[in-house]
């Protein structure tokens, strides 16, 4: 695991007398305010929810994350961590995308939003590559960053869980 990867930990879950710091419909979620990403042009569709927390998925244990809006507790999305070299989106694009924004490449996390659709009796993962989430783990900043190459697809397709990639 890359130092920005173990930068951008996960919240645990609240301890049962904790006040919580946001009620979503997974339950309470308690943040340590010093682990909120703000994301400064917001998400795609949604530039006025710029502040989130990563936290695990409720009841899952994949190794998908959850993206929680801290401005709307009804807003949050599943999330799919990238490696930066050697994974889908080449490291090159990556790098860009981080020089473009003005971010560390060495204290960078990218995610992929993943989007869950019922196809054909069965649920069908796909994350979108094309605009991924770029993240300065240093700074908590994060951008969801469009690349223009269209060889990233908007609905990569995933395996389930429990299911063999190949």
């Amino acid at each position: 695991m890359t130092q920005a990867a173990r930068n951008l930990s996960i919240d645990p879950p609240p301890p049962a007398d904790a006040e919580p710091a946001v009620v979503t419909p997974f339950g309470a979620l308690a943040y340590e305010p010093d682990r909120v990403i703000t994301f400064p042009q917001g998400l795609l569709g949604f530039a006025d929810r710029r502040r989130y927390v990563l936290s695990e998925v409720p009841g899952a244990t994949v190794f998908f994350k959850l993206l929680q809006s801290i401005d709307d507790p009804e807003l949050s999305f599943v999330v799919l961590p990238l490696d930066r070299q050697g994974g889908p989106i080449a490291t090159a694009d990556l790098e860009a995308a981080c020089a473009n924004l003005a971010f560390d490449w060495d204290a960078s996390a990218v995610l992929a939003i993943v989007t869950l659709r019922p196809e054909a009796g069965r649920i069908e993962f796909t994350a979108n590559l094309r605009a991924p989430l770029v993240i300065d783990t240093n700074r908590r900043l994060g951008c969801q960053h469009v690349l223009a190459d269209e060889v990233y697809p908007l609905r990569h397709p995933l395996p389930r869980p429990g299911e063999d990639a190949s």
